[in-house]
C-alpha cells in the first residue's frame, strides 16, 4: 500500500473530470439549442452549416426581391391602366370629332380636351415611379456608359466627373455649347438649353426636360467645358430572385415599357381632332396606341406570374435549406437530455468513488498501530 501516490484517487479524478466536461457540454447544448456551439464540436459540420446559413440569407433576400419586384410591377400596371382609360376617352372624342354632326366650333372644344389628355398621358408616364425610377417612360433599366471613348462628355478634359439619368431610354444625349454662357442637351429630337450665367464650378447642371444631370468638377469652365456625347445603354430591368451564384440563372429580365406620347412610345405626338380628316387619322393612331398599352399589360402580367412562381420556388428552397441546416447545427433536445441525465449520474458516482479513494490511505494507519 502506498500513501504518496493515490492511483485510485487519480483515476477517479480523471473519470470525474470527463463526466463534468460531458455535463457542461450537454448543458451548453440544451441552453443554446445548438449541437455545434464552437468549431471543436464539429469543425466540418460547422463549415457546412455556415455555408447553408449564408445561402439562406441570400435566399431570403431573393424572396424579398421577388415580392418588391411584384409590387413595382403593380405600380406600373396601375399607371398603365390610367393611360388605357385616357386612350379610351380619346378614341371616344375622335369618333365624335370625325362625324359631321359636329361643327368646327365643336371640334375646337373637343381638341382642347384632347390636348390636355395627351399632356396627362406624358405626366402619368413620367411620374409613375418606384424608388425614383420611372417605370413607363422607357427608361427603366437604362444605365450610363461610363467608357469615355463612348461617353465623351465624361472625358477628363470636359471636367464632368459623373452623369445621372432619370427618364432617359437607350440612346445618345449630345451636349453642345451654343454660346459661352449656355449649354444644350439634345436627345431624340428634344433639346433643352441651360444658362450657365453665375454657375459655380463643382455644381450640378440639370436638364430636367430630358432627365440628365451632369456633375462638374471644381475646374469646370463655363465657357468651354461640357461638350460631347453621353451614351445611355439598355432599357432592360433585372430582378434577382435566386441565390445559386450564377447571375444568369438567378435573375428575371424585363424590357422597359414606354407609354409616353413620343414616337418611341404611343406615337401620338402631333395627332389632332381639330378637323374631321385629322380625327380620322387620329383614330388609327389611337388604335395603335391601345395595342401598345395592351402589349405592356401582357408583359407586366407575364412577369408578375413568373415572379409569383419564382417567389414560391425560393420559399420552398428556404424551407429545405433551413431543414438542412437544422439537421447539422441544431441539438436533438431529447437525445441531449438523455445524455445529460447519464452524465449527471456518472458525475455523482465519480464524486462518491473519489471520496472513497481519498479515504483508502487511512488504512495504512492500522499497519502502524
Amino acid at each position: 500500500m502506498r500513501i504518496n501516490t493515490n492511483v485510485a484517487s487519480i483515476n477517479a479524478q480523471r473519470s470525474l473530470g470527463m463526466a463534468n466536461m460531458s455535463v457542461n457540454r450537454s448543458i451548453g447544448r440544451l441552453s443554446s439549442g445548438f449541437r455545434i456551439n464552437r468549431a471543436a464540436d464539429d469543425a466540418a459540420g460547422l463549415g457546412i452549416a455556415n455555408q447553408l446559413r449564408a445561402d439562406l440569407r441570400a435566399l431570403k433576400q431573393a424572396s424579398r426581391n421577388a415580392e418588391q419586384s411584384n409590387a413595382l410591377l403593380q405600380i406600373a400596371e396601375g399607371g398603365a391602366q390610367q393611360i388605357q382609360g385616357i386612350l379610351e376617352r380619346m378614341k371616344e372624342l375622335a369618333t365624335q370629332s370625325v362625324s359631321d354632326n359636329v361643327d368646327a366650333n365643336g371640334r375646337n372644344r373637343i381638341q382642347t380636351e384632347y390636348s390636355e389628355l395627351l399632356l396627362e398621358i406624358d405626366r402619368i408616364a413620367d411620374s409613375t415611379k418606384y424608388q425614383g425610377n420611372a417605370l413607363l417612360d422607357g427608361s427603366f433599366g437604362a444605365t450610363v456608359d461610363t467608357n469615355v471613348a463612348n461617353s465623351t462628355v465624361l472625358a477628363a478634359a470636359q471636367n464632368i466627373f459623373s452623369a445621372t439619368i432619370s427618364g432617359v431610354g437607350a440612346g445618345t444625349v449630345a451636349f453642345t455649347r451654343p454660346s459661352a454662357t449656355t449649354i444644350t442637351a439634345t436627345f431624340g429630337g428634344l433639346a433643352q438649353t441651360v444658362d450657365l450665367t453665375g454657375f459655380s464650378a463643382g455644381g450640378a447642371i440639370q436638364f430636367d426636360a430630358i432627365g440628365v444631370t451632369l456633375q462638374t468638377t471644381a475646374a469646370f469652365t463655363t465657357a468651354t467645358d461640357g461638350v460631347g456625347n453621353l451614351v445611355v445603354t439598355g432599357n432592360t430591368a433585372e430582378f434577382v430572385v435566386g441565390a445559386s451564384g450564377v447571375l444568369a440563372d438567378d435573375k428575371i429580365t424585363m424590357s422597359g415599357v414606354n407609354l409616353t406620347t413620343a414616337a418611341t412610345g404611343l406615337n401620338l405626338v402631333g395627332s389632332s381632332l381639330a378637323t374631321d380628316t385629322n380625327a380620322e387619322t387620329a383614330l388609327s393612331s389611337i388604335d395603335a396606341a391601345i395595342t401598345v398599352v395592351s402589349d405592356a399589360f401582357s408583359q407586366i402580367g407575364a412577369k408578375q406570374n413568373r415572379l409569383d412562381y419564382a417567389s414560391a420556388n425560393v420559399n420552398t428552397a428556404i424551407e429545405n435549406f433551413s431543414a438542412a441546416e437544422s439537421v447539422i447545427r441544431d441539438a436533438d433536445m431529447a437525445a441531449e437530455m438523455a445524455e445529460l441525465t447519464q452524465n449527471q449520474i456518472l458525475q455523482q458516482a465519480g464524486v462518491s468513488v473519489l471520496a472513497q479513494a481519498n479515504q483508502s490511505p487511512q488504512l495504512v494507519l492500522r499497519l502502524l498501530q
